[in-house]
């Protein structure tokens, strides 16, 4: 086959996944807590060929000898950009939100019977009916919220009001006395490593569990959570920078396409030729 047809071939195939991504920004533009990914292209393997058979007459030659054929581009990596998104005021009483990028709340979710510990920016969260005259903290999902000490956080229908303060504690306020709930709150300290599960949550993959990975706030270091009780933490999608790799995208694609056609053509007048 004619080797732009396989360099073009090779290209298009990794454009179609960088639409398919930006396509994934856009369509999250209005989602709480939704972190975007930015991808990244390198060349593939190339092949060198020596022409030149006296080098020494090529002294004060401006490019290097020979010749590189390559056979593509690669989407290297897909980076998440923790960026903070701005914020938008919403009054409620359990809408939080984070200033620190590589801070994040702990829900639970249950998986087919595996329960796991996720992490998410949106902290949208609501109050759903345990049954028992109790009330449990969960997100926009149902997932429910984690205490620091890992553990879900319930308590009595019978309060008046909930305040959360910069430290992260949920004060609820009622008639018999005050209770007082620690938001889990952890840091991530590679937030480049963090796995995507759809529904703004994100899966910390085991390698990171060790030393520097994932960090769990307690005591002051939960002041630099950055909380501010009353406001949702919007998507970190420019839709103008998003607009612009799309069309540049669908150019890179539409003359990789072009480039199959011509090459085909050119091998359809060669063969027939007689």
């Amino acid at each position: 086959m004619n080797r732009s047809m396989i360099n073009a071939t090779n290209t298009m195939t990794q454009l179609q996944q960088r639409l398919d991504l930006v396509g994934s920004n856009l369509a999250n533009i209005n989602t709480v807590g939704y972190k975007k990914r930015d991808a990244s292209f390198i060349d593939m393997l190339y092949q060198q060929i020596n022409n030149q058979s006296d080098e020494a007459s090529e002294q004060g030659r401006k490019t290097p000898l020979g010749i590189r054929q390559g056979a593509g581009a690669l989407l290297s990596q897909t980076k998440l950009v923790t960026t903070q998104g701005s914020l938008q005021e919403t009054g409620r009483q359990l809408d939080v939100a984070l200033t620190n990028p590589n801070t994040f709340f702990q829900v639970q979710k249950d998986n087919d019977g595996t329960v796991e510990t996720y992490y998410t920016k949106n902290g949208s969260f609501h109050l759903t009916p345990l049954g028992n005259g109790e009330v449990q903290l969960v997100n926009t999902d149902g997932n429910p919220v984690l205490d620091s000490e890992g553990n879900t956080i319930s308590f009595s229908t019978d309060f008046r009001e909930l305040q959360i303060n910069k430290a992260g504690e949920l004060t609820v306020v009622s008639n018999e006395g005050n209770e007082i709930f620690a938001l889990g709150l952890t840091r991530v300290n590679r937030p480049q490593s963090l796995e995507a599960v759809g529904s703004s949550l994100f899966r910390v993959p085991n390698a990171l569990n060790q030393e520097n990975g994932v960090q769990n706030l307690q005591g002051d270091e939960r002041a630099g959570a950055g909380i501010q009780q009353g406001f949702l933490e919007q998507s970190n999608v420019d839709m103008s920078k998003e607009i612009t790799d799309m069309t540049l995208t669908q150019r890179a694609y539409q003359f990789n396409s072009q480039s199959i056609s011509i090459a085909d053509q050119m091998m359809g007048l060669v063969n027939s030729i007689r």
